[in-house]
């Protein structure tokens, strides 16, 4: 993907993105009679894995740690038919570290040399878009649809022993496949499933959770979730990124 495509793709996501944001809050004020209003903020505990680079170092000897990172969603369902609902989260997710490097490593058109103290910032905090349908809303739920994800990154290296530091931006679009499954359970409890998944042009997003609900019914619905989120991503940039995140998450729900 050329650096013209990137750009346009981008363009096109934002203004998709704040198209969204306008439809989803001019709908909130009558949520209450003509759709539901859905929200969260949640922390999740996500460990790397993989590689970085195009002369790759592995992210335990770029030291990248183990950190706990914050996310909010709003999503609007609505009654009207053929039009999907909408969905917006905003995810941090950032691993800083210190290491020496084993090999020679390069990122875009720096090298650094093998046993070299390097200091690194990975961040692929990203913002999702996300449209569907929900197409069963019984003692099963299930929604399908359509996820754009913009990364608001950077891939960020400097060498503790001699002048010498390069950092990439990770900002691109990815559309993905979008799905959601929901089991319910006796006296407000629930188990899910959420899935983003898509592969084309070397990049590829792998975003699984797995998780455990509960929900006290009254005039907001107040609940949480406990789960494991695992999150892979490959993408063809400058910073030839691909590295997974895994760990447990919890959030906070509401439901107007």
């Amino acid at each position: 993907m050329t650096r013209t495509d990137k750009n346009d793709m981008q363009q096109w996501t934002k203004r998709s993105i704040a198209a969204l944001c306008l439809a989803t809050f001019s709908t909130m004020g009558a949520a209450d009679t003509i759709a539901g209003l859905y929200a969260g903020a949640g922390i999740w505990h996500a460990g790397p894995g993989g590689h970085v680079g195009s002369t790759a170092a592995d992210v335990d000897t770029l030291g990248l740690s183990t950190e706990s990172n914050a996310f909010v969603y709003a999503a609007i369902e609505h009654p009207v038919p053929l039009l999907p609902n909408v969905k917006l989260q905003h995810s941090r997710l950032a691993s800083r570290g210190e290491g020496t490097l084993s090999g020679e490593f390069r990122l875009d058109e720096v090298e650094f040399s093998a046993g070299e103290p390097v200091s690194t910032d990975l961040d692929l905090t990203h913002t999702d878009a996300v449209l569907y349908y929900e197409l069963l809303d019984n003692v099963v739920s299930l929604d399908l649809g359509l996820t754009i994800r913009v990364f608001d990154g950077h891939a960020r290296v400097a060498s503790h022993s001699r002048a010498l530091n390069e950092s990439v931006d990770i900002d691109l679009a990815i559309p993905a496949a979008y799905g959601r499954v929901l089991f319910g359970l006796p006296r407000g409890f629930s188990l899910g499933a959420a899935a983003n998944i898509v592969g084309f042009s070397g990049n590829s997003l792998t975003d699984l959770a797995a998780y455990v609900a509960y929900s006290y019914e009254s005039a907001v619905d107040v609940g949480a979730e406990l789960g494991y989120r695992r999150f892979g991503v490959k993408l063809d940039d400058d910073a030839e990124t691909d590295v997974e995140m895994g760990g447990p998450y919890v959030t906070a729900t509401l439901h107007f």
